[in-house]
């Protein structure tokens, strides 16, 4: 691994690590929509650790895999902090649960969001990168056990792409909690650390 990316992983974590403070800090209600905004915010947060393991010990394909889960746990938590009804979130625990599909929860996420210049860069980058990357990981891995030869090397430019996306959706996920929440100082706080993490 070059020193480049070890230390953007250093960054990542350490700005992930910063956010969850922030986020701890304050106090929060009890109610259904904060507890599973919160609950999704804390499971992300732990995927995000799990990924900067897994890439330092070159496991680089199941971090993909859950930085498509810290996507979806950043997209379903947007979705429940700003657009479900309340009848929605109540019948989040019921195991049949489809009240949306996945494209229109997506939809109304973008809609409430559309106007927000961090939101709309970064789901300019989410979706797309980390499934394409993905995809190229299972045809280097198929190939690989046909032809050892042929390697299985992850370019370090792609690596810190999903890194940075993860650690931006989190960034992103923390930022609107907290402004929903009314802790708008702590938001501000949280956007100040996208922006040195992106910098």
């Amino acid at each position: 691994m070059r020193p480049e990316l070890s230390r953007r992983l250093s960054k990542a974590g350490a700005t992930v690590e910063e956010v969850q403070r922030i986020v701890d800090f304050c106090k929060y209600p009890d109610d259904p929509r904060t507890v599973l905004v919160r609950g999704l915010l804390a499971m992300i947060v732990q995927h995000h650790r799990s990924i900067l393991l897994l890439i330092k010990r070159g496991i680089v394909h199941s971090a993909y895999a859950l930085a498509r889960d810290v996507i979806r746990g950043t997209r379903y938590g947007l979705w429940i902090n700003a657009c479900a009804t309340s009848g929605q979130i109540l019948s989040i625990h019921e195991e049949d649960y489809s009240a949306l599909s996945i494209p229109e929860m997506n939809k109304e996420v973008e809609a409430a969001y559309q106007r927000d210049p961090f939101f709309a860069e970064l789901k300019g980058r989410w979706a797309a990168k980390v499934d394409r990357y993905s995809r190229e990981i299972i045809v280097r891995v198929g190939q690989f056990y046909i032809n050892p030869e042929s390697g299985l090397e992850q370019e370090d430019e792609e690596v810190e792409d999903v890194v940075t996306i993860a650690t931006l959706c989190i960034v992103l996920l923390a930022s609107k909690f907290l402004a929903t929440q009314k802790h708008a100082v702590e938001s501000k706080q949280v956007e100040v650390l996208a922006a040195a993490y992106s910098s």
